[in-house]
């Protein structure tokens, strides 16, 4: 009998620090960000970096709320209007969005989740007037048929048909659902199998009716694209909704539970064990120095059981960037006997052993490396920039970029 384990633990706590070595200089402070702007535009609020040197724009529409706006029957639901909404609009009948968009070469991003739904596209700036059309037209002036949301209820039941069953992918349902008991974090923004077959078109168009409105919103652009276009351009699409009165604030903190095991026996050669812990949120401090230790255990977790032992062809820490953010340590094996020793040695390192100033920088300079790279792109940056206006009203006023102490 082969079993699926869940570990819950307090995996890490406060760090008593570093080894010796002297503390890095003080850094000064940098530059003001003068090529992003932010402001409103007929009660939608815009986010713009300006990038003239780059043929590429990634624009990208927040729908703020996520799990917040979803009960135990409707969760799915917002992910169901956006799927259905390539199926018809007012402009552009039957397939005739995706067709536009195919033409466009622009790629459509799609994704819903803990805190706010993502729908955008990044293409070429000389495409980003057809490709804007049909995004505003499909948040905009959708059909929402009962034949376009039958077509998206097929394909999104069958994606969670494949969610809950298949065990690499379960683990992580169940492991977020314990994780936060009574929290709408518990709720599935991609929905179950009975949450959405039972959303009916009239309950979808209701939602659409009554949940997109400018409040909800937060649009992000970031490339070759001016200013007073792209005013011009949300003036006379999405800046015909309605005000609506939304305010967004950040979900509520995390439920304390005591550690804990779910295991679920499967007939399966192979075990997948997950632990989830919570960290701080992105407006404390600590959220830096939870994120570099998560990275550093999921570096330790690859080094001993996959380089060391080979015992794993995938052991790692995992991390969910979200207002309340997780960190974890994972391991897929067919001897759990020998890896989750492994796994808990590693984290009790991490916990009560001093870390070389000089190993610490270096591993530093490499994290730090990715980090960049992973925000290289418009639409990395554009996802950055949500980020830190959501979590941290950085772009809430004309002075956001100006360095804080």
């Amino acid at each position: 009998m082969r079993w699926l384990a869940l570990g819950f633990v307090a995996l890490l706590g406060a760090s008593g620090g570093g080894s010796g070595g002297a503390p890095p200089a003080r850094q000064s402070r940098p530059e003001p960000d003068t090529l992003t702007i932010a402001y409103d535009v007929a009660g939608l609020h815009v986010i713009q970096r300006v990038n003239r040197g780059t043929d590429i724009v990634a624009a990208r529409l927040y729908l703020l709320g996520g799990t917040r706006q979803l009960t135990e029957a409707t969760a799915g639901i917002e992910a169901l209007f956006l799927n259905a909404s390539s199926y018809g609009t007012a402009r552009y009948p039957g397939d005739e969005a995706r067709r536009a968009m195919a033409r466009t070469g622009s790629v459509v991003q799609l994704e819903v989740g803990a805190d706010w739904s993502e729908f955008g596209f990044t293409g070429l700036a000389q495409d980003f007037d057809a490709a804007w059309d049909v995004l505003a037209e499909r948040v905009a002036k959708p059909s929402l048929s009962a034949q376009a949301v039958g077509q998206a209820r097929s394909r999104l039941v069958t994606r969670a048909h494949e969610r809950y069953t298949d065990p690499d992918e379960r683990i992580r349902v169940i492991a977020n659902r314990a994780m936060f008991p009574d929290h709408p974090y518990s709720l599935d923004p991609e929905g179950t199998e009975e949450s959405l077959t039972g959303i009916t078109a009239d309950q979808v168009r209701a939602y659409a009716r009554d949940q997109l409105v400018q409040s909800r919103m937060l649009l992000v652009i970031v490339g070759n694209v001016e200013r007073a276009h792209a005013e011009s351009l949300v003036t006379a699409t999405l800046g015909q909704l309605p005000r609506g009165d939304y305010h967004w604030v950040l979900p509520p903190p995390a439920p304390k539970i005591p550690a804990r095991w779910l295991v679920e026996h499967r007939l399966i050669p192979t075990n997948y064990i997950l632990a989830y812990f919570t960290g701080p949120p992105p407006t404390e401090r600590s959220y830096w120095s939870f994120r570099v230790a998560t990275a550093l255990l999921s570096s330790q977790l690859h080094y001993v059981i996959r380089t060391q032992h080979s015992l794993s062809y995938a052991a790692y820490a995992p991390f969910i960037d979200q207002a309340l953010p997780i960190g974890g340590a994972y391991a897929s094996t067919a001897r759990p006997d020998q890896v989750l020793p492994l796994m808990q040695d590693a984290v009790r390192t991490l916990q009560s052993s001093e870390i070389d100033y000089f190993e610490l920088s270096r591993f530093l300079d490499s994290y730090t490396f990715d980090y960049l790279e992973q925000n290289a792109t418009a639409a990395d940056q554009a996802d950055f920039l949500a980020r830190a206006e959501l979590y941290l009203g950085g772009c809430s006023t004309p002075t956001w970029a100006t360095p804080r102490g």
